[in-house]
């Protein structure tokens, strides 16, 4: 039976190189290392255009597309469901809404943007401003109190 043939690595540069491959070998196999990835061009949060990561949280069981696909729905644009979804995955643990609540947030806020004459959002774009207005990483917060700061602070178009 043929014993493997050891590879001479030989110089700084060699030993370096050996190195840095089992590093990145370790990494991956523990999952780390991934921090300083860019996104995917080509992840659907990339092309949803909101700030959720590439690896966000996937959507829950209970974040029913019921309620999501209305959102959907009534934006009509032939956006896929799964947009609104990651959107609303990264957002709803923010929120002290549940889910079916934040969708109406949602709309409720649209009709006030639209009643104050602010032109050209969807719920989409709305559901995306309010994941970007909503602080990350404190306790969860009454979402639709920071909705209507929101609208506060948007001017007619």
């Amino acid at each position: 039976m043929p014993y493997p043939v050891r590879a001479s690595v030989s110089g700084k540069r060699g030993k370096a190189a050996v190195g840095a491959l089992l590093v990145g070998v370790l990494l991956s196999a523990c999952g780390g290392g991934g921090e300083g990835k860019a996104a995917d061009p080509k992840s659907s949060a990339s092309r949803a255009g909101s700030a959720v990561p590439a690896e966000s949280p996937k959507p829950s069981a209970s974040m029913s597309a019921g309620p999501v696909q209305e959102l959907a729905d009534a934006d009509g644009d032939g956006r896929p469901v799964e947009y609104y979804q990651e959107v609303l995955a990264a957002l709803a643990p923010r929120c002290e809404e549940d889910v079916p609540e934040l969708v109406n947030v949602v709309d409720a806020t649209l009709k006030r943007l639209k009643e104050k004459g602010v032109d050209g959002e969807t719920e989409f774009s709305v559901l995306q401003h309010l994941e970007h207005w909503v602080p990350a990483g404190r306790p969860a917060t009454a979402c639709a109190a920071l909705a209507e700061e929101y609208v506060g602070s948007r001017d007619a178009t």
